[in-house]
Order: C-alpha cells, then structure tokens, then sequence
C-alpha cells in the first residue's frame, strides 16, 4: 500500500512539473513586420480626427474586430479602441519592444471572418517617465502567410 501511495504521489509531481514547463512563455526575437504593423498601428492612433484615424486603423485589424458595414465592432470601438486612442500618448513612437511573447496557433474569428494561425503578445514600452508597466499588443500571424494583424489593443 506505501508503495503504491509513493508511486501516486510521485507521478502527480511529475505530471505537474511537465505541465508547467507546457505552460512555461517563450519569448521570442520580434518580427520586423510586426515592428512595422506596431509603428503603423501607433501613428494611426495618433491621429487627432476622428475619421481620419479609424479609416487608418481598419487596415491594420483582424477582420474578426470589423462589423459587417466595414467598421469596428462595437464593443470593439467603444472599449479597446476608445481606451487605445486616449492611451497611445504615453507610449513610445516608434515603438519600443520590450519583449515578445510567442503564442499557440489556434483559428480566431467565426464563420467568414475564422482564419488560423499565431497570435504573439508585443509588449510596448511606454515613453520615459510614464509609470506603468508595457502593454501587450496582440499581433496575429496567419498560417495562410498573409500580414501580420492587430487582434487586441485593449491594454494600451
């Protein structure tokens, strides 16, 4: 019975142990043409008029974020991106990486908008003398081998 007990115990703790390595972040050099999409993501936020600056950041989303009368989601504009547009005044431009999370591949979207592939984390460095920690970009890579998208700007 001791044995038997011993033997549970130690392939629980070996089963937790390799689901926390699974679990372990990597983080990874940055993608220059996510750099890209960051700097372009950035400079369109920054734009003081209104429509001007939504027309830019349209290209730059995952289609999963755009209604079907071509603008943002709702809740899309009225909480991530609303909170985007006030906030990117405290972040560096061009963008500063602080480091890059690699993400899983999974299929983002639904029905028309569902696409596979990786989304990584881009963790922004906000200007000196900003207090606050970087914010996490979410940039989608396609498996399809299209551009690099922007799927959560909600921490900026």
């Amino acid at each position: 019975m001791r044995k038997v007990l011993i033997a549970a115990i130690s392939l629980g703790l070996i089963l937790m142990l390799g689901a926390a390595r699974a679990q372990a972040i990597e983080k990874i050099k940055p993608d220059p043409a996510a750099v890209a999409l960051l700097n372009e993501f950035l400079t369109a936020l920054s734009i003081p008029d209104d429509e001007k600056r939504l027309k830019a950041v349209l290209p730059l989303v995952h289609k999963s974020l755009i209604a079907k009368n071509g603008d943002l989601d709702r809740n899309v504009k009225d909480f991530s991106y609303r909170k985007a547009c006030e906030n990117v005044r405290f972040y560096q431009q061009p963008a500063s990486i602080y480091e890059v999370h690699k993400g899983n591949v999974f299929t983002i979207g639904f029905k028309e908008t569902a696409e596979q592939g990786r989304n990584d984390k881009y963790f922004i460095n906000k200007k000196a003398g900003v207090a606050g920690r970087p914010a996490p970009l979410h940039v989608f890579f396609p498996s399809s081998g299209g551009p690099p998208k922007i799927t959560n700007m909600g921490s900026l």
